[in-house]
């Protein structure tokens, strides 16, 4: 797994990482930017809501999808879990990851972690994302 490490916030001495554990064969898809997801710097708040929107709102009609809007579209958990791996993933690249990959053997396996750290040594799991996962939101 690569680990990497980057800080969200710092207030009074108490310090916030985010904390990702990336399967090595997952490192290809992921966004220059994903280590600023949770910090000030993070900039791709409009593209999530984006592409929210093009691959549920408007894909699935809410009259005739009632029960899909009820369990996921709508649902804000499934809505933030969509949007974190809009924030990591190059959708580029996770096009060009899945042209070459058409069978994945293990997909338990490929995994994102991604974790919030403080400088105490709490870390609390926030996200552990599959490649069905990812490929359920693309």
């Amino acid at each position: 797994m690569i680990k990497t490490t980057n800080e969200i916030s710092t207030e009074d001495g108490y310090s916030r990482y985010n904390f990702f554990e990336i399967h090595p064969d997952l490192e290809a898809i992921i966004h220059k930017d994903y280590q600023k997801y949770g910090t000030k710097d993070f900039d791709r708040d409009e593209y999530c809501e984006e592409m929210y929107k093009q691959n549920f709102y408007d894909k699935y009609d809410e009259v005739a999808y009632k029960e899909v809007y009820e369990r996921y579209i709508n649902n804000q958990n499934f809505k933030d879990k969509a949007k974190f791996i809009y924030s990591i993933i190059d959708f580029d690249k996770y096009k060009e990851f899945v042209a070459l990959n058409e069978t994945i053997e293990n997909p338990a396996e490929l995994i994102i972690s991604y974790s919030i750290l403080d400088n105490s040594g709490v870390k609390v799991n926030i996200y552990n994302i599959s490649i069905s996962d990812i490929a359920f939101v693309f």
